[in-house]
């Protein structure tokens, strides 16, 4: 089949083909170094995740010590109200990111506060109910009455043999967001954390996202994306990268950059490869036109001219026998042919006339 086809599209296919082989190769690298920036955004993200991860998980573990050395005093396993109210306060002068700590008996109902402030039943808040259902640790992220900022309250119980009480401790969530924005990722990345129930305790971008009311997050795509991997998806009209990681109490870290920053350097790679590309395969073609017509040419004009001499058809001169290459020694042997062939014609006609 391939013998059919004449030289001109041989040649051109096969020059294309030529410089088809390390125009491949190239745009084969450039694929191993997406992987390669994949492989070190995926790093950096992670990083950052870890680091947060850790402050976070330090701030828990504060929490929870500073209440768990409170509910084995005396005071509050006697359940002594008068006793614990000096404790308390003194606690909470000591423990600058707390807010507030206070008792509450098996009711539900407050018996002493850090902050003296008028003693009300708290039976209904989440983390009382978790308590008393058996689990060690109760806990709610909610809006502070005082200052519309997030806390988040820790409950514990407080067992003298059976449990005679709960301990809560109630803490800001500045101490996190400080981590959370100190979390940054170039100039665009920034990462936020979300509760249990997928609302919003902390975000590294702004602090007003946080005052008010906590936001539910519930339907950002982040919250639904696997952990510790990085994923690229379209949010809010933009493609971003996000890492994911379980922290603290089952909250939700989101560590976020935009596509665009985070691949920099691939994109960059990958816009000048497609230039390039184009670019050489432009001039490819062109070349390996130029050069096929160069050669398929002359060696179809003597192609034509050596069939017509082969019909007795002869004409002045042989194109091409200013050439110093191969065709141009081509066409002059087929000169050199010609004329041989006209001296011969010429003698037998004049032996056919003198017979």
């Amino acid at each position: 089949m391939f013998r059919k086809v004449k030289i001109f599209p041989k040649i051109l296919f096969n020059c294309v083909l030529i410089a088809a082989i390390p125009l491949a190769g190239f745009l084969y690298q450039v694929s191993i170094n997406e992987k390669d920036q994949r492989a070190e955004v995926e790093k950096r993200l992670l990083q950052t995740a870890t680091v947060i991860t850790g402050e976070v998980n330090n701030w828990v573990d504060k929490n929870l010590r500073s209440s768990r050395l409170l509910a084995k005093l005396d005071p509050f396993l006697q359940m002594d109200p008068e006793a614990q109210v000096p404790i308390l306060k003194a606690a909470k002068e000591n423990l600058d990111w707390v807010s507030l700590i206070f008792v509450k008996d098996l009711n539900g109902d407050a018996i002493a506060r850090s902050d003296g402030k008028k003693l009300r039943n708290y039976s209904d808040r989440e983390y009382f109910k978790q308590v008393m259902s058996g689990e060690e640790i109760g806990q709610q992220v909610l809006i502070g009455k005082v200052k519309p900022v997030p806390l988040h309250c820790f409950a514990i119980p407080i067992e003298n043999t059976v449990k005679v009480g709960v301990m809560t401790q109630c803490s800001t969530l500045i101490a996190i967001s400080d981590y959370i924005s100190a979390g940054k990722v170039g100039l665009t990345g920034y990462a936020f954390l979300v509760d249990d129930k997928q609302r919003l305790i902390a975000h590294g971008e702004t602090s007003g996202k946080l005052v008010g009311k906590l936001q539910d997050f519930s339907e950002h795509p982040a919250t639904k994306l696997p952990e510790n991997q990085v994923s690229i998806i379209n949010h809010e009209g933009k493609d971003r990268v996000f890492i994911t990681r379980s922290v603290g109490p089952g909250w939700l870290l989101v560590v976020q950059q935009d596509y665009e920053e985070a691949y920099t350097s691939y994109l960059s790679a990958k816009s000048n490869a497609v230039i390039l590309a184009v670019v050489t395969v432009v001039l490819t073609l062109l070349l390996s036109f130029l050069i096929s017509y160069n050669i398929s040419k002359p060696v179809s004009k003597l192609t034509d001219l050596a069939d017509a001499y082969s019909k007795g058809i002869f004409v002045d001169g042989v194109s091409g026998q200013d050439r110093s290459d191969e065709l141009g020694d081509l066409a002059r042997a087929i000169f050199r042919m010609t004329k041989t062939i006209q001296i011969a014609i010429g003698r037998l006609r004049k032996l056919k006339q003198g017979a």
